[in-house]
């Protein structure tokens, strides 16, 4: 649904149409306006942390996105489960956080791909 779409939808109800189903079409609209917060939020964090990580190798924001993608991978954990064990001991070990190269070393072997590199 394209947001295009919606408002013309809502433009043409005015006048027209049953005001119940005008707040319907808001409601969808509301939807797809927190989808893109939703999405903002997420590629702010990563903005964040690529940002910082560039200015200087910090080991506790390697941590964090370790366990980060644990919990995006918990989501299958069926499919994810060797690569969930070896985030998990990675984060423990607390060796490949301590530098740039073994992180994403660490990382592209994993998960088979490179960790500032935006993949859904």
């Amino acid at each position: 649904m394209k947001r295009e779409d919606v408002l013309q939808e809502m433009k043409d109800m005015v006048g027209n149409k049953d005001p119940i189903e005008f707040f319907g079409k808001m409601v969808d609209m509301f939807g797809l306006l927190f989808d893109q917060i939703d999405a903002l939020k997420q590629e702010t964090m990563s903005v964040r942390i690529n940002s910082a990580l560039a200015i200087q190798w910090e080991p506790k924001l390697a941590a964090d996105m370790l366990t980060a993608q644990v919990n995006v991978l918990r989501e299958d954990k069926e499919t994810y489960f060797n690569e969930i064990s070896a985030l998990k001991k990675a984060f423990g070990e607390d060796k490949v956080t301590q530098s740039y190269k073994e992180f994403v070393d660490f990382w592209q072997e994993t998960l088979g791909w490179h960790p500032f590199l935006n993949y859904k």
